[in-house]
């Protein structure tokens, strides 16, 4: 349940444990959650935030900035114009499905969490 965070420039920030939060607020800043139900959050100017472990969440509200959940169970959102990245897995942690949008565009809604479902992103509610 640690949390790391990263302001300047450039940053970086890492939570590897069980619910461990990230978040990088400076421009080109990078957030990586890896543990279960972990949160990873990028707010400055193209930005990148990525959760990897099962259960985890990423978001990009800067200019610009993507959002990827590749582990089970994960989900992403993003401000107008940023790009989410989703993984689907099975079971035995195979994935089976991939999918890349744009929010705000193709019916994916802004500062709206999504997850993927049978290869389609869907609204977690």
């Amino acid at each position: 349940s640690g949390a790391a965070s990263a302001t300047g420039t450039i940053g970086a920030a890492s939570a590897t444990g069980t619910r461990g939060a990230a978040s990088a607020t400076g421009y080109s800043g990078a957030a990586s959650a890896t543990g279960t139900s972990g949160a990873a959050s990028a707010t400055g100017t193209r930005g990148a935030a990525s959760a990897t472990g099962d259960s985890g969440a990423a978001s990009a509200t800067g200019y610009s900035g993507a959002a990827m959940a590749s582990g089970r169970f994960g989900r992403a959102m993003g401000a107008e114009g940023c790009v989410l990245f989703l993984v689907e897995r099975d079971g035995n942690w195979k994935i089976v499905h991939v999918w890349a949008g744009i929010a705000g565009q193709d019916g994916i809604k802004p500062l709206v969490w999504y997850t993927l479902e049978n290869g389609k992103p869907v609204e977690v509610a």
